[in-house]
Order: structure tokens, then C-alpha cells, then sequence
């Protein structure tokens, strides 16, 4: 359960690792960033955008997942560029 936090949608200044699928997300791609406090421990992730709708979708953002362990979905059509 979460404490409290919240997500920002930066352009990343560096590389960066997707907490959903473990992909790279590159320098200049927008992605989602949360940082918060979940059941009791601090949480600093970032996910590829894609990778945090398909989280939301299926409710593990608010139920809790293991890093790395899901497959990078395509990209939602219609979604903004990542350029």
C-alpha cells in the first residue's frame, strides 16, 4: 500500500533502466518516474512509458510487482513520441 509519492514524467538526462521490464530507457526519452514511501520502504523507480500504462492497466502499480519480470508491451497507439 502506498504511503505516499508521486509520479513525474521527465526526458531522461542519462540513461536510465525500465523497474517494469528492465530495458533501457535512453537519454531524451520521456518516461515515468515515482518516488514515494510503499509499505514502509522508500521507492525511487522509473518506467518506459508504455511499461507504466500496462502496469496501471493490470493494477500491479497499486498491488506491487517484481522488477524486471514483465515484457516491454508496445507502445499504445496514439501515444506521444519518446523522441
Amino acid at each position: 500500500m502506498t504511503d505516499f509519492g508521486d509520479t513525474t514524467w521527465p526526458v531522461a538526462r542519462k540513461d536510465h533502466r525500465c523497474e517494469w521490464c528492465g530495458e533501457a530507457i535512453p537519454k531524451g526519452e520521456k518516461h515515468a518516474h515515482y518516488v514515494g514511501k510503499w509499505d514502509g520502504e522508500f521507492q525511487d523507480w522509473r518506467m518506459h512509458q508504455e511499461c507504466n500504462e500496462d502496469a496501471d492497466m493490470n493494477g500491479e502499480i497499486q498491488d506491487g510487482f517484481m522488477p524486471y519480470e514483465h515484457e516491454r508491451p508496445s507502445p499504445s497507439h496514439g501515444a506521444e513520441p519518446t523522441t
